[in-house]
């Protein structure tokens, strides 16, 4: 069957139309996911192993006029059939966002069977001398690094995610400036949640080009907060660098302003092989355990703007390539000063030009929480209850995720 809709899809895609001023293009993917859970055993976990399924089709639509104006179109499809899983390891597909513009709908929910879909792309650009005019749902995000993002404000998209192609569409306008080849200026106004300062996010990122180096900085209003930043991304000698920070003046009286940093590295000790590491570190959490679970009714972990407990944490990943069509990766997320780690194998395989299957694992390695009868939690203080959390990533049970993707 898997095979079937493979070979079906890859020979769909098609350039509808072309001509000296016209050009319409229609294509799109289809993805199939298997997400399993393996709970350890804590009355905070379920009893049994879980497990859920999610179909994803997206269709893709681009037409462009000259090089004057490019039209584009996204439409996503989810299915989700009955399971649950308890793992923080998300597919990345079928993420909902606010919309300005009502433009999803949802046929069924019942029993764990969920069907909806959203328009994730509806935006047209003008391009004219110097400027490029965007309006409508589009992806829009900043920054250089890759394990933490301070920079990904706008529709925050976690990085640990196994399928990281379409980050969500918000509504939003953009306007791109260009002076010459070395230097841009993005200014942009999304609807986040309201049509109020609270629900709203203005940016203006700049960057240029000095040699090796790239550099950005940016302003922002970010849903009342006042947000700024820089960006880097280059080279020393072998070595690639890349690194962002942010300092956020909160709009909250009870919150001090709070630095996000990020500094990497990668390199590539054989032609085959790739080595990533990056640090990182969120002044407006504590490193203490007993904290962890305290302060996550911020409205910025429920936007996605934060996912992490922390405060100090290293990322490392190894890619290596085995054949030309399959890939290996190891990537490892760690709080340091727990210490725990969050470490997530990977597999890929290009079964064909237009389709490949992928097997991820999820390991949380740490201190497990404390045991604890169910009815002492119910007589615990707020404080009492964080208590028992003795590490981030030890919270975490083992999970997988089985991947198909075909493309037309």
């Amino acid at each position: 069957m898997s095979a079937l809709l493979v070979m079906m899809v890859t020979a769909w895609g098609a350039e509808v139309h072309s001509g000296d001023d016209l050009t319409v293009d229609v294509g799109g993917d289809v993805k199939t996911f298997v997400n399993t859970s393996f709970p350890y055993e804590h009355v905070l976990m379920p009893e049994d192993p879980s497990g859920q399924g999610i179909v994803d089709f997206r269709l893709k639509t681009e037409l462009r006029y000259k090089r004057l104006l490019v039209f584009k179109a996204h439409h996503a499809t989810t299915l989700l059939v009955p399971g649950s899983t308890t793992s923080t390891a998300s597919t990345g597909v079928g993420i909902q966002a606010p919309e300005a513009l009502p433009l999803s709908w949802e046929a069924y929910d019942t029993d764990g069977l969920v069907l909806r879909g959203r328009m994730d792309r509806l935006s047209a650009t003008l391009r004219v001398p110097h400027a490029d005019i965007t309006l409508g749902r589009q992806p829009l995000s900043f920054g250089k690094t890759s394990f933490f993002t301070p920079l990904d404000l706008v529709s925050p998209f976690n990085p640990a995610v196994v399928d990281q192609e379409y980050r969500p569409g918000v509504d939003a306008a953009r306007l791109d400036l260009y002076a010459g080849m070395a230097t841009q200026l993005t200014l942009a106004a999304a609807y986040a949640d309201d049509w109020d300062r609270e629900g709203m996010v203005f940016s203006a990122y700049g960057q240029t080009t000095l040699g090796v180096w790239d550099l950005g900085l940016f302003a922002g209003h970010v849903r009342g907060d006042q947000v700024y930043g820089l960006a880097t991304a280059g080279s020393l000698g072998p070595v690639g660098i890349t690194g962002e920070g942010t300092i956020t003046l909160p709009d909250q009286d009870d919150v001090d302003p709070f630095v996000r940093a990020a500094l990497g590295g990668f390199v590539r000790p054989g032609p085959k092989t790739t080595v990533s590491a990056e640090a990182y570190v969120q002044t407006l959490r504590e490193a203490d355990p007993d904290t962890y679970l305290l302060g996550l009714d911020d409205p910025r972990y429920e936007r996605g703007e934060l996912w992490l407990m922390g405060r100090y944490y290293g990322g490392l990943a190894i890619s290596q390539e085995i054949t030309p069509t399959v890939f290996g990766n190891v990537a490892v997320i760690g709080n340091v000063t727990d210490p725990s780690a969050l470490i997530a194998p990977s597999l890929s395989w290009s079964l064909a030009q237009n389709a490949d299957l992928s097997v991820s694992g999820f390991f949380g390695v740490g201190e497990r929480p404390d045991d604890v009868e169910l009815e002492d939690l119910f007589f615990m203080t707020e404080d009492e209850a964080a208590a028992i959390v003795n590490s981030e990533f030890g919270l975490v049970p083992a999970a997988g995720v089985v991947r198909l993707a075909a493309y037309f």
